[in-house]
């Protein structure tokens, strides 16, 4: 599917709300609504939100009026526990089970619509970065793709390969879909070829990936291109945009270094740029920042440089452009909702609901 881009001032006629239906956070409460590195949330069909606060690791359910209902989970390593910094994912799976992501704990636990643990779903070990879940039970994944202690080579801009697929609902490889490049990264190697250490480029492409309908779609962010794939791993659409990526310039560099350590003391300000000063340029900025869809079949890919995200129809034809509220990282889009995470200028995180209108204004 070839789609001409969008009119940049041109806009979808939905609406969000001029202000979230309901706003869950709170300032040093000491309760379960001060919440603490979320990485996730959902919302139930009976209007409960599960919050996956992995700052606690702990999954905490908020009735539909943003009243606390219970907590789940809790630190450790027994069933249905989470350690390190999770669950870094949460969703409603098959029947009325819901699932909360424990990577480093290599696996998935279950829990019923009452909290229960049921069992815990262990991850094939090469394939622990979990992209989406979807409602029949099976789990997209990647194998990663970042900087190994295996590397050789010399210094700059190094990008590894990233495997991709399907796993069953019992934790094991159902579909491989493939390698896909892995984010770039600057990686700095001893004189023997060694690696010695590394970090993300700022304006690093990479690979990212959603669940769209029944398939699952993937997007280099090299070019504006989608492929969508069925559950047994076959290519089944690709979806394009007009429209190539420009290439960054040292000022850009520059400036984004600039503005991301202007916070620190001096000292250690000119340490960092210095630190930075061999940082090589990309060929190009990202084509697209983000891929999700919504439960109508609707894929959204917010462009890199803009707030706007370009909405495809289920077939994967463009139907305009919309921005969403700013500040709010989307975890979930519904028929008539947006769920997200937001933070104020204080730091203090907000989970929160903003109704969505696709009914065209008068």
């Amino acid at each position: 599917m070839e789609n001409s881009a969008p009119a940049p001032d041109s806009r979808l006629p939905w609406e969000f709300g001029t202000q979230p239906s309901l706003s869950i956070g709170a300032v040093d409460s000491g309760e379960a609504d001060q919440l603490f590195q979320v990485t996730d949330a959902t919302r139930l069909a009976d209007g409960r939100i599960v919050i996956a606060n992995s700052g606690s690791n702990e999954l905490r359910v908020f009735n539909a009026d943003g009243s606390h209902a219970a907590t789940w989970g809790g630190r450790g390593e027994g069933p249905g526990e989470f350690i390190s910094y999770s669950p870094t994912a949460v969703a409603s799976w098959r029947g009325d089970s819901i699932a909360a992501v424990n990577p480093w704990g290599t696996r998935l636990s279950l829990f019923d619509a009452d909290g229960n643990h049921g069992r815990d779903v262990s991850l094939d070990p090469t394939m622990l970065d979990v992209i989406d879940l979807l409602p029949d039970g099976k789990i997209f994944t990647s194998s990663g793709g970042g900087l190994s202690g295996n590397m050789t080579g010399s210094s700059g801009l190094v990008r590894s390969n990233a495997e991709w697929g399907i796993l069953d609902a019992d934790g094991t490889l159902l579909a491989s879909l493939g390698e896909f490049p892995g984010s770039e990264f600057y990686a700095i190697f001893a004189a023997d070829g060694s690696l010695q250490g590394g970090m993300p480029h700022p304006f690093g492409r990479g690979t990212l990936g959603a669940v769209w309908g029944e398939f699952v779609a993937i997007g280099v962010q090299d070019s504006y291109e989608i492929k969508a794939f069925g559950m047994d791993g076959s290519l089944v659409r690709v979806v394009r945009r007009e429209g190539d990526p420009e290439s960054p310039n040292q000022a850009d560099l520059d400036q984004y270094y600039a503005r991301f350590y202007a916070d620190l003391p001096d000292d250690e300000r000119t340490n960092a740029l210095n630190s930075v000063r061999d940082m090589p340029l990309v060929e190009s900025w990202p084509a697209f920042s983000e891929i999700l869809s919504d439960r109508a079949g609707h894929l959204w890919v917010r462009g890199y440089r803009t707030a706007a995200w370009t909405v495809f129809d289920p077939e994967g034809r463009v139907q305009g452009l919309i921005e969403t509220p700013p500040g709010l990282r989307i975890f979930e889009i519904g028929e008539d909702y947006l769920l997200g995470w937001v933070y104020d200028e204080l730091g203090v995180e907000y989970v929160q609901l903003w109704s969505l209108s696709r009914e065209i204004s008068s």
